[in-house]
């Protein structure tokens, strides 16, 4: 029996760092738990000079491309400016980059950077400091955030202080999604050994002091300009319920959350919120390695007896954005307008199978879903429940989230319901492609010709029109097969203290975009 390796499936209400026993975690939440009950914002810093609260992890390295942890990722955002960023509708968005293009093969691509930008300490941004982050990440651990970015490239070089070119193994489409890194100065980086908690960046702020429970930073003139408010701090929190507590009590000013259910906040915490659509995909995925489900006009006939509205509306409370496919509706690539159509109808269901000659009662199975999700629970008790008035004999079969795993990872399933963090850039190969099928990607084991193909021709496409239309092909055909029945995506938000102004629509690279724009009232 082959095993695959388990990455995608994701718990829905609170991060597996929640869990944690281990002593030190313990340690830091019981830390943290007490500094919170007695921090007190309420006269602190009232006057124009208040300062910004924060929160992430702790830190093994500030160096943003050798750090592991995407909550102090989201944290460095604000000392280090990225090549690129990845906009709300999943554009890319020049940054450091002024522009870039690609050459007619698809095999090399020429980078130009912004004249006049400027490091903290006064030395120009150029593209040898391109080049040494690049260097930097080549040689970085492999669970480092920004290691994909090196995916399908050949070599690299500085050409001069602006211009830097990319060289390609193969025609990779969505190359300009790999961009958005930050970049780190080459000559403060290069050969200094007291850098991992000495950042210098280009960006908003810069750090002024830390210890072991909070880092202090201080407005900077950053490439985007100096920010209004001229002082963070940014508390060290063991997990994601440590963050919830600390925004609902006051203590934070700014939570990012993609959770699926955010009215716990909203019921303590009158706050703004800044919603924007994310790259986390719900999904009930069938096994297509078993017979039952090789029949496509079963596969859309579950399609039909699920009840999107209740679903999205009823249970997920509008934290998804409804969506049939692995395509994003809320980005410019979609295609969501000519896709098949499923409108909830039990009878449309029944038609469809009796046209394809199969009996309702002829079919049995069980939906897989992991009990630390009550929203999954919930959705496959009415998914089945539906289905089941069909005549079709359908289980729900939950499992603790380990046992789950397991089960998907072992094949040992017939359906299941779930999610996956897409890859920025469209590309759908490692979710539905028939050679991922045994590197273990590819869950729900879907393996066809005609998709292979589609899938090949939207990553080698030369142009964006090109690139457009062989996506919104594929997509279309998914629509159809439907080797797995998209829920939606979720939707992000980030949400801030009811004083706090200027907080904009976030990108999905960045959700403290503009926050030199930033003050309170």
């Amino acid at each position: 029996m082959r095993i695959k390796v388990v990455f995608i499936i994701l718990a829905a209400v609170l991060a597996a760092g929640c869990k944690s026993s281990q002593p030190e975690t313990e340690s830091i939440r019981d830390d943290t738990t007490a500094r919170l009950a007695v921090l007190d914002k309420s006269g602190e810093n009232a006057d124009e000079n208040k300062e910004l609260v924060l929160s992430m992890r702790k830190p093994l390295t500030l160096n943003p491309l050798l750090n592991t942890d995407t909550t102090v990722d989201k944290a460095l955002k604000l000392i280090f400016e990225p090549l690129c960023n990845i906009s709300e509708d999943q554009s890319v968005k020049a940054n450091i980059a002024e522009q870039w293009s690609l050459s007619p093969d698809g095999l090399s691509m020429r980078i130009k950077l912004r004249d006049g930008l400027k490091w903290q300490d006064g030395e120009p941004v150029t593209a040898y400091d391109v080049e040494y982050s690049y260097n930097t990440i080549r040689n970085a651990p492999e669970d480092s955030v920004y290691k994909y970015c090196l995916m399908n490239i050949r070599d690299y070089h500085a050409e001069d202080s602006l211009d830097f070119i990319i060289d390609y193994s193969a025609p990779y489409f969505p190359c300009e999604y790999n961009l958005a890194f930050p970049i780190i100065p080459r000559h403060y980086y290069e050969g200094n050994s007291d850098t991992d908690f000495a950042p210098l960046g280009s960006g908003a702020y810069s750090l002024k002091e830390y210890d072991s429970k909070e880092y202090s930073l201080e407005a900077a003139e950053g490439i985007n300009g100096s920010p209004k408010i001229k002082n963070v701090k940014i508390l060290i929190t063991p997990d994601d319920k440590t963050d919830f507590d600390a925004f609902n009590q006051g203590v934070t000013d700014v939570l990012d959350t993609n959770d699926l259910d955010r009215s716990g906040i909203f019921a303590t915490k009158e706050c703004n919120c800044s919603e924007y659509s994310t790259n986390y995909f719900e999904f009930l995925g069938f096994n297509n390695s078993r017979d039952t489900f090789r029949s496509q006009p079963l596969r859309q006939a579950v399609a039909y007896c699920i009840d999107r509205e209740q679903i999205l509306s009823g249970i997920y409370m509008n934290s998804l954005e409804d969506s049939l496919t692995p395509i994003n509706p809320s980005s410019y690539m979609s295609s969501s307008g000519s896709l098949a159509k499923y409108d909830y109808s039990p009878d449309e269901a029944l038609k469809t199978l009796r046209n394809a000659g199969i009996a309702p009662e002829s079919i049995s199975f069980s939906i897989l879903v992991d009990t630390d999700s009550p929203t999954r629970v919930e959705t496959a008790d009415i998914i089945a429940d539906s289905l089941n008035r069909t005549g079709m004999k359908v289980t729900v079969n939950k499992k603790p989230f380990a046992e789950y795993s397991q089960l998907i990872a072992s094949d040992e399933f017939d359906v299941f319901l779930g999610g996956t963090k897409m890859r920025s850039g469209f590309d759908l190969r490692p979710l539905l492609m028939s050679s991922y099928v045994y590197t273990g990607t590819n869950y729900v084991n879907f393996s066809d010709a005609k998709m292979d193909t589609l899938l090949s021709a939207y990553i080698t496409a030369l142009g964006e029109t090109a690139g457009k239309t062989a996506l919104g092909e594929a997509e279309r055909y998914i629509s159809v097969q439907l080797p797995l029945i998209g829920i939606g995506f979720r939707r992000g938000a980030v949400l801030s203290d009811i004083q706090l102004r200027g907080v904009t629509i976030p990108y999905i690279s960045d959700c403290y975009v503009d926050c030199e724009k930033w003050s309170f009232d």
